[in-house]
């Protein structure tokens, strides 16, 4: 990247408060929220005031500082909700850290629309939707990160616009040869001495339940069935069955799509992913769920079947005698996960492609002072955020053992809602 590095001067520098104060609100008194001196950052003690125009150029397309304060003020506000002041080596990484990735947007927007590439905006809505599945509050979960509604979404619309770009240079396929080398490695991770079917469900919980889980569970791990009277519970269970036995009827219905149904109808984690719960013996499920699944043929739609965790309408995606699985059984989990390593392979020479493509004048880096000296030993706690999720991404790409259902439930389960390595961009708590 060519990047150019201006001089400031005394009339180029205000307060770090000055600048519209964006939304959501904001701390007040930021402005006296000064970095901390001392400890380990002494050389980072020397920041000097943001500049008031643009903190950066991307190929002549200015970024206002605007955009970089809605993010930077939510990320000082965390501190200051606490009474605490800013250590100075925190205020230099979110600096950084929030200009490097409005810089990066900026070259992944300009490139995408010189290739003439879009995001899949249909992805960005499901994507969007998922990430809210599972957090009661929020607005909080947002002003916890530091973020905001639409800080979140730039950040999923760029890794859709690296996938895009990827996918049209051809990076992303996925050849026969490389399924094949694959299957070998990971097939006998797949032999049992059981059947197994392949199912995708509609499920739909009885009673008020906050949240509906799938059959594929741990025993005793359900939830406790709401409580009510006998009367309440007839009635709960009695509006459960006619809205299975509609979503039945649909799903059965010409030229039905079980996949989509299910996304917009179905209760729990396999929703998001039309209703799949993947490959699984007997045992790995309710009794009842089981013994209509395994009976079917491909293809077939159950009628409503009963557990404790609601009515399901099942769909018989595949079926297999004891043994290994053959490749075609797997194949698209094949090609899924060597797609997913090409991704993150792909999207770190594409970072550096294009960051040496353009020409980029950044405005916040003459305010950072000199790079601090690194700690020895410093651990996972001392890693740049994003150095811990591209860590964590890269030892899940290279994963190529069976998926976790067949040992400990599914794949699918809801993680915890504000794992910290969950999200993009996410920023250590202050401490």
């Amino acid at each position: 990247m060519r990047r150019i590095y201006p001089i400031l001067i005394s009339s180029f520098l205000v307060s770090t408060g000055c600048g519209n104060p964006p939304t959501p609100e904001k701390a007040k008194d930021l402005e006296k929220i000064q970095p901390k001196e001392g400890g380990a950052a002494d050389s980072a003690a020397s920041l000097t005031a943001i500049p008031t125009g643009p903190v950066a150029t991307v190929g002549g397309v200015e970024i206002p500082q605007a955009t970089f304060r809605e993010i930077y003020d939510l990320k000082v506000k965390k501190y200051a909700d606490r009474g605490r002041e800013i250590p100075a080596s925190a205020d230099r990484r979110y600096r950084k850290s929030i200009v490097d990735r409005l810089i990066y947007h900026e070259v992944l927007k300009q490139d995408a629309e010189a290739l003439g590439v879009k995001y899949d905006e249909a992805a960005l809505t499901e994507r969007e939707e998922q990430q809210k599945r599972g957090i009661r509050d929020w607005d909080k979960h947002l002003e916890r990160r530091g973020e905001t509604e639409a800080s979140l979404r730039e950040m999923y619309i760029a890794e859709l616009r690296e996938k895009a770009i990827l996918d049209k240079s051809g990076k992303l396929q996925v050849t026969p040869a490389e399924i094949d080398e694959d299957y070998q490695k990971i097939k006998g991770n797949w032999k049992s001495d059981q059947p197994r079917v392949r199912a995708s469900h509609i499920l739909v919980p009885i009673g008020p339940q906050k949240v509906a889980m799938d059959p594929h569970v741990e025993p005793g791990s359900a939830e406790k069935a709401p409580e009510g009277t006998d009367e309440e519970k007839a009635k709960w269970e009695a509006d459960a069955k006619t809205k299975a036995e509609e979503l039945h009827t649909a799903a059965t219905a010409e030229g039905a799509d079980f996949a989509a149904i299910a996304k917009e109808k179905s209760t729990g984690p396999s929703a998001a992913k039309g209703g799949d719960i993947g490959i699984f013996t007997a045992d790995r499920m309710a009794q009842e769920f089981s013994d209509v699944a395994f009976k079917m043929e491909m293809g077939q739609i159950s009628a409503p079947v009963k557990t404790k965790f609601g009515f399901h309408i099942i769909k018989l995606e595949g079926k297999w005698p004891a043994g290994e699985l053959p490749k075609e059984a797997l194949e698209d989990q094949i090609v899924s996960r060597l797609e997913q390593r090409k991704l993150h392979q792909g999207r770190r020479e594409l970072k550096d492609e294009l960051l040496a493509k353009y020409t980029v004048v950044d405005n916040i880096a003459p305010t950072l002072g000199p790079e601090p000296e690194k700690k020895v030993g410093a651990g996972r706690k001392g890693m740049d955020p994003a150095d811990r999720k591209a860590a964590l991404e890269k030892r899940r790409a290279a994963a190529g053992e069976a998926p976790s259902r067949d040992a400990k439930g599914p794949a699918d389960e809801p993680a915890a809602a504000d794992a910290a390595d969950a999200e993009p961009g996410e920023e250590p708590e202050p401490e």
